[in-house]
C-alpha cells in the first residue's frame, strides 16, 4: 500500500486481523501526536500573544516550542484501500421456498457422486458446502445451473427467484473482445462511460479496459466475471471456489459484497476463512450422501470433533476387551515405569483433547483479534506441555523395556 510492502507471515486469517490490528495501532499514534502537536502550538500561540503585549521573554519560550514540534516524528496518517462502492443488485423475493432439491442422484457410469438427496433452501440462509476434491460438489452445483441433468430427482426453483452463478474456473464467449467491449455486449443500454466507471470500481483503469480478456490472468477473469455479476438483480448467488484465484485486493472486494448481501447464498469452498465469516448451515458431501448441518461452521467442527474423540474411544475399548491382558513382567521398577506410562498416555490424550479445543477457539474467533491471540498463546502453553510429556514418555518407554 502507498507504494511500501508489508510482509505478514502466516496465513490469511492471520493477514486479515493483523492488517487491522496494524491499522488501528497506526491510528492510535498518528492521533497521540497530533494532539500533542496541537497542544504545544496552542500554547506557542498563547506565548507570542502575550509577548506582544509586553511580556518580550515569552517569544524565545513560544520559538522553543515551535522547534520542539518540528521535532516531533510525525506518523503519516495510516489510509485503508478503497472499499468497493458496488454490490449485488437484490430481486425482491416472495415466499419462503428458494430451493428443493427432492430425490437428486448423479453417476459418471459405475461411479454415483450422490443420491436420495432431500433439502430445502430458505430466503437468506447461507450454505456452505464442503467435501473432499471429486466428490461432486461442482456437479452439484452445474445441475443447479442446468449445464448438467441428473440422473434422477429435480431441482424446484421458487417462483421469484433469479440465480447468479460464478463458476471455479471462467469462461467467455468472446475472449477476443476488449474488456469495455464485453461490458458493453453484456449489459444492454450502458454507455462506455458507465462501463469503465463499474470497471474501474474493480481496479481495471486506464487502457488496461482496452486489452482483450483473453490476455488476463486466472484472477483478473474471476474479477471481471464478479463486475458482471454486481448489476444483477438476484436473489441466490451461488459461488465455486470463490477465492481460488484472487489476489488479497479482489478477495477482501468479494468478501464486502457478500457481507452486504441480503439474500440466500450457496457457495463451494475450502478456504476456511469465508467459510467461517459466512457459513450459518453446512451440507457436508461424503459417501454420495449430503449431510446437513444447520450450524455455523465452529459448531459444526466441534460436532465432527465430538464424533470423532466418540469413535477413537469406542476403537480403543473394543480392542481392550478383545486383547486379554499380560501378566505383568519384570522387577517393582519396571512395573512402576509401566503404570507411570499408563498415566503418562493420559495426560497425553487430555492435553491432545485441550489442543483441539484451543485451535477451534482461533478458528471461531478469527474475527476478534484479542479473543484468538488469548487461544493461541493457550494453544502455545498446551504444545509446550505436551513436548514435555513426550519427552517424559520415551523415558519411561525405556524404563518399561528393560
Amino acid at each position: 500500500m502507498d507504494g511500501k510492502a508489508e510482509f505478514y507471515p502466516g496465513n490469511y486469517t492471520y493477514y486479515a486481523i493483523e492488517k487491522e490490528r496494524r491499522y488501528q495501532e497506526k491510528l492510535k499514534q498518528y492521533e497521540k501526536e497530533q494532539a500533542k502537536i496541537k497542544q504545544l502550538q496552542e500554547a506557542a500561540d498563547k506565548l507570542h500573544l502575550w509577548a506582544f503585549m509586553g511580556a518580550d521573554k515569552l517569544h524565545k519560550r513560544a520559538f522553543s516550542m515551535e522547534r520542539r514540534i518540528e521535532r516531533i516524528r510525525q506518523t503519516e496518517k495510516p489510509t485503508k484501500a478503497k472499499a468497493m462502492t458496488q454490490r449485488f443488485g437484490e430481486r425482491e423475493f416472495s415466499g419462503d421456498e428458494v430451493m428443493h432439491l427432492k430425490d437428486l442422484e448423479k453417476s459418471f457410469g459405475d461411479r454415483r457422486l450422490f443420491h436420495g438427496m432431500d433439502l430445502l433452501v430458505e430466503g437468506g440462509e447461507r450454505i456452505a458446502l464442503i467435501g473432499d476434491n471429486g466428490t461432486g460438489k461442482s456437479t452439484l452445483l452445474k445441475i443447479l445451473m442446468g449445464e448438467e441433468q441428473p440422473d434422477g430427482g429435480r431441482v424446484r426453483f421458487g417462483p421469484s427467484v433469479r440465480t447468479a452463478y460464478l463458476p471455479q474456473i471462467i469462461r467467455f464467449d468472446h475472449p477476443e473482445r476488449s474488456l469495455v467491449d464485453t461490458m458493453l455486449y453484456a449489459k444492454h443500454g450502458i454507455t462506455t462511460q458507465t462501463a469503465r466507471d463499474r470497471l474501474g470500481a474493480f481496479n481495471f483503469r486506464g487502457e488496461d479496459v482496452f486489452k482483450p480478456v483473453s490476455v488476463l490472468s486466472g484472477g483478473e477473469q474471476s474479477r471481471l466475471r464478479l463486475c458482471m455479476l454486481m448489476d444483477e438483480e438476484i436473489n441466490l448467488l451461488i459461488l465455486d471456489e470463490p477465492t481460488n484465484h484472487l489476489d488479497i485486493a479482489s478477495r477482501e472486494w468479494i468478501e464486502e459484497a457478500v457481507e452486504a448481501y441480503e439474500g440466500a447464498l450457496l457457495f463451494v469452498s475450502h478456504d476456511r476463512y469465508f467459510i467461517n465469516r459466512f457459513a450459518t448451515r453446512i451440507w457436508e458431501l461424503e459417501n454420495g450422501v449430503i449431510t446437513d448441518y444447520p450450524v455455523s461452521f465452529p459448531r459444526y467442527r466441534e460436532i465432527k470433533e465430538r464424533d470423532k474423540t466418540l469413535a477413537q474411544s469406542q476403537q480403543r475399548t473394543e480392542k481392550k476387551e478383545d486383547k486379554p491382558k499380560p501378566a505383568p513382567k519384570g522387577g517393582r521398577a519396571q512395573q512402576n515405569a509401566r503404570k507411570q506410562l499408563t498415566i503418562c498416555e493420559r495426560d497425553m490424550e487430555k492435553l491432545e483433547a485441550e489442543i483441539r479445543a484451543a485451535e477451534a477457539e482461533m478458528e471461531a474467533n478469527a474475527c476478534d483479534y484479542e479473543k484468538y491471540s488469548e487461544a493461541y498463546a493457550k494453544k502455545e502453553a498446551l504444545d509446550a506441555q505436551l513436548m514435555e510429556l513426550m519427552e517424559r514418555w520415551e523415558k519411561l518407554a525405556e524404563e518399561a523395556e528393560a
